[in-house]
């Protein structure tokens, strides 16, 4: 079998995320990541980044080999408090045969209610979910806190690689999703009204417990393996 070239997801990501103007930072939810910046286990290897920007909160990227069979990333990011915008969540499973993707910007309030919000960041999304509703193995997500936690028009799919040019296919969904994110924060402003702001953070809240259990639960495995059980389990609190 031919090598695999491994998709670039870090390199990409974190290549747009200089559109942020992000600035490092050192620790999380109490989380010293220095050790996370650079991992390297008997049977994995990866880094985690984490930075703060204007309006946002924290921004979290990271990527983990796995025997150097599988490749894992995530990213998250989380609105400073106030502002109104949704949260950034990336996920990638990477291995020799196939391609593992889910991508959204999470709403931090009700969409069902708040019709101004769902109309600004839900349907501008509408083009994008509908390009990529064609790409191979595309399909419903399977974890019900994940997916209780999505928008209507986030991207999920297990794509299979058939051919040359399938990994960077499987990429374009989270570029292009973190582009409109990015795009968003330019023009975001602090939400009107103490009552709004109150709901948007607790929504956050709710959103960040539900991502740590999703976590725990289908990454932690995984993870562990790669980077070892103790910074498994400090990885939740660094990226939510």
């Amino acid at each position: 079998m031919a090598e695999i070239i491994w998709t670039p997801y870090f390199e990409k990501m974190r290549e747009l995320l200089a559109g942020l103007q992000p600035v490092g930072i050192k620790s999380c939810n109490g989380r010293d990541i220095a050790a996370a910046e650079n991992i390297e286990t008997p049977v994995g290897s990866g880094t985690v980044q984490a930075f703060t920007a204007e309006k946002i909160e924290k921004i979290v990227l990271g990527k983990i080999s796995i025997n150097d069979d599988t490749q894992i990333g995530l990213c998250t990011i989380f609105p400073a408090e106030g502002y109104e915008l949704p949260i950034f969540f990336s996920r990638w499973a990477e291995d020799k045969s196939s391609v593992g993707i889910f991508v959204d910007l999470i709403p931090t309030v009700d969409c069902l209610v708040d019709e101004p919000y769902r109309k600004k960041f839900c349907e501008p999304l509408g083009p994008l979910w509908e390009k990529y509703a064609s790409l191979p193995g595309i399909a419903p997500e399977e974890h019900d806190a994940l997916r209780a936690c999505a928008s209507i028009v986030y991207t999920a799919a297990v794509i299979p690689i058939e051919r040359e040019g399938m990994r960077l296919a499987a990429l374009a969904p989270h570029t292009e999703y973190l582009k409109s994110y990015i795009e968003h924060c330019k023009s975001a402003a602090a939400a009107e009204g103490a009552t709004k702001r109150a709901e948007m953070q607790r929504k956050i809240q709710c959103v960040k417990t539900s991502l740590k259990e999703y976590f725990k639960s289908a990454l932690a495995a995984p993870a562990g393996k790669a980077c070892g059980a103790v910074m498994a389990e400090q990885l939740p609190d660094i990226f939510f």
